[in-house]
């Protein structure tokens, strides 16, 4: 295998030279990546089931936060990487419409890159000068590849939903990510960028406010505490009771008091 590559921390540009078939697995990554082929075609399809053939000199942009499997008889190919915060994402979440083969948005981008990849593998380029290439392709990949606002809107969603519905069991972080189809990082990001909490932090206030609601229906003496807390799935009453506190302003106790069976 043939590999060339150069850039820094926000860019880099990869060239990788290859021998025959070749087909495999992209996980979740820290960067975007966009790719291009120098000769031959690729079979492309993400972890939602979009598929794209894909054939030389056509720029594909793989999100950070979304798998892909890929097969293809390329012999050459070329890699952009994109630090997410030099794209305006801070967090590495937002995924990219993908432009038709034709779209004569892609033109700029294909110019923009045959003018400037020699400069990025240049070792001796000054910082300065670097940092002024790297926006310059930003911005063009900015403009090829649209943010999908709304299939991060639509995987928040489905990480909401999740955690409402699957509350009264155990879960964790990975559980909620394989929800939205996010890794473990990209879930934690769009919480706190969407909602200013973790996950986790989300599942235990909707346990919180479920443990709420049937003790404030319960008849005094109907119910034990202790058996409510632990069917939300919270095992260390202690914790619970200093958790309950904090968001209701009263004890678990205090709450039942002001049920339906309150004298």
């Amino acid at each position: 295998m043939d590999y060339v590559t150069g850039g820094d921390a926000d860019l880099s540009i990869r060239r990788i030279g290859t021998h025959g078939h070749r087909s495999g697995t992209i996980g979740p990554r820290p960067d975007h990546v966009v790719f291009w082929l120098a000769d031959g075609r690729a079979r492309l399809t993400a972890d939602d089931g979009s598929s794209w053939d894909v054939g030389a000199e056509r720029p594909m942009m793989l999100s950070a936060s979304v798998a892909y499997s890929f097969d293809t008889d390329a012999t050459a190919m070329t890699l952009l990487h994109l630090a997410p915060a030099l794209l305006g994402d801070r967090d590495g979440v937002a995924e990219f419409r993908q432009p038709d083969a034709a779209d004569p948005r892609t033109e700029p981008l294909r110019a923009l890159l045959r003018d400037v990849t020699g400069r990025v593998l240049d070792p001796t380029l000054r910082a300065d000068e670097r940092a002024a290439v790297n926006r310059r392709i930003a911005t063009v990949v900015l403009s090829t590849f649209a943010p999908s606002r709304s299939d991060v809107e639509h995987r928040m969603r489905r990480a909401i939903r999740f955690v409402h519905d699957e509350a009264g069991r155990p879960l964790s972080v990975a559980d909620i990510a394989a929800s939205c189809g996010l890794t473990e990082r990209g879930v934690q990001a769009l919480f706190r960028r969407r909602l200013a909490v973790t996950p986790m932090q989300y599942l235990r206030e909707v346990r919180l406010d479920r443990v709420h609601l049937e003790l404030g229906r319960s008849r005094s003496g109907a119910l034990l505490v202790s058996d409510v807390a632990r069917r939300w799935q919270f095992t260390h009453l202690g914790r619970f009771a200093a958790h309950y506190r904090a968001r209701f302003g009263e004890q678990p106790h205090e709450t039942i008091a002001r049920g339906p069976g309150a004298v």
